[in-house]
């Protein structure tokens, strides 16, 4: 059994109208068919586009505004002191500042 090549005619569901008015008018709502298609992907990418910039000016101004209050606050990124490492003002209360002693060492060689 062997297969072979379609014929130049070609295989359709239906066949191509004969009537060249109607040819003409397939090929019209082919275009318009297209068009339409074309103009809905636009109008997707627009709204994807458009969604995706709103969601930024959103977390754009949500950060804003978490700044502004954490500098309300005195929060802030970076550890604060003023005068010496040892000084009580400072304005970061989370650090623990501490001495150690080692009780004892384990070198292996």
């Amino acid at each position: 059994m062997s297969f072979s090549e379609p014929d130049a005619v070609g295989y359709y569901l239906a066949p191509p109208p004969l009537n060249p008015v109607t040819r003409i008018l397939a090929g019209v709502l082919a275009l318009l068919a297209l068009v339409g298609a074309f103009f809905f992907g636009m109008f997707v990418l627009v709204l994807a586009l458009g969604l995706g910039a709103l969601a930024w000016l959103v977390l754009a101004v949500r950060m804003w505004w978490l700044r502004r209050q954490w500098q309300r606050q005195g929060v802030s990124g970076e550890y604060r002191q003023s005068g010496t490492p040892g000084s009580a003002d400072r304005r970061r209360t989370d650090a623990i500042d501490a001495d150690y002693e080692v009780v004892s060492r384990h070198e292996d060689e």
